[in-house]
């Protein structure tokens, strides 16, 4: 019996530019969440000071949100609908860290932090998935495109210690595997709605439709078992925040190369409507059940032809090198 194929749709929508991140202190954006219409806050990765910037609809910075307890690494940064603010202190390039941290900054300026342990060693992350019962989703970054899902096993936000579960992979489709870092999972994010969870890669941001909301974390996992729509997010050098404004546009931008132009922030209005509906079911199971995107055979072979791509541009390449020379 044939296996049912999961192929993701692109959804060809191309991004406006809605401003740049040319104020130096936005030089490494990593995290981003959409407020009131026109209000948008970010964050900086690699050790930075822990400080959420508050930018208006030209993206000038109009405010700071000093974190008291610096996070060593911040990748990604979620937003209540009570206005918290969650950091996640994530990052791990080394693959060294004990533990992974949740800030949680309160509406009034309180915050508390969650160590959390992964249960099978040190990973590398940059994408937080925040569900209504608080019990964080963290999405790891492979570039082989294979990244695991792993859910607090209670809600974070209250400080202490927490563990981790591993709950599943969620996978970049072979077919998208085109250029490097296409594979690398960079940030996440929850529609205003709760209907659609967000990935998105150096490349692309993918569209996971969750027709149950996102109540639970695991409505988030069930939702990244289903087939994704593409949103390709192209002119990012450095691409590494994800988010939805209230009315479903669909936001990322990113890190600004070292004397290169500053990111800009890019801005697909009615993302949320290119997602419709859960993915139609296969005619059998796929080989494993927890995957989203390809099942297992049929993504491996999309990995082995994406590195032969790269490896061939590679020769390519250096064929070019040297013949100039």
């Amino acid at each position: 019996m044939a296996l049912g194929l999961l192929v993701p749709g692109v959804a060809w929508a191309d991004p406006d530019v809605r401003c740049t991140l040319d104020d130096p202190r936005l030089a490494e954006a990593s995290g981003l969440v959409a407020g009131p219409p026109g209000a948008y806050a970010v964050v900086n990765d690699s050790g930075n000071p822990s400080t959420v910037y508050r930018l208006d609809g030209s993206c000038a910075v109009v405010g700071e949100v000093e974190v008291p307890d610096r996070g060593r690494d911040v990748e990604d940064l979620a937003r209540g609908t009570d206005g918290t603010l969650w950091l996640a202190d994530i990052g791990d390039n080394d693959r060294e860290r004990r533990t992974v941290a949740i800030l949680r900054v309160g509406p009034g300026g309180d915050e508390t932090i969650t160590r959390l342990t992964y249960p099978d060693g040190a990973h590398d992350a940059e994408s937080l998935l925040m569900p209504g019962d608080r019990r964080a989703v963290i999405v790891t970054k492979e570039l082989s495109g294979r990244s695991g899902v792993y859910v607090a096993d209670e809600p974070v936000g209250d400080g202490g210690t927490g563990t981790l579960r591993r709950a599943g992979e969620v996978v970049v489709p072979g077919e998208a595997m085109t250029s490097l870092g296409a594979g690398a999972y960079t940030g996440g994010a929850l529609s205003a709605d709760g209907r659609v969870v967000a990935l998105r890669t150096y490349a692309d941001a993918w569209l996971h439709p969750a027709p149950g909301g996102t109540a639970t974390a695991d409505d988030v996992v069930a939702a990244l078992r289903a087939t994704p729509g593409r949103v390709p997010l192209p002119d990012e050098v450095q691409g590494e925040a994800v988010a939805f404004a209230p009315d479903g546009t669909l936001l990322a931008t990113g890190e600004t190369p070292r004397d290169g132009p500053p990111a800009p922030l890019h801005a697909v209005p009615g993302a949320t409507a290119l997602v419709e509906g859960p993915a139609p079911p296969s005619s059998s199971p796929a080989p494993v059940a927890d995957r989203a995107g390809l099942p297992e055979p049929l993504a491996s072979i999309g990995v082995v032809l994406a590195v032969a791509v790269g490896a061939f541009a590679l020769v390519a390449v250096v064929a070019v090198v040297r013949r100039r020379r």
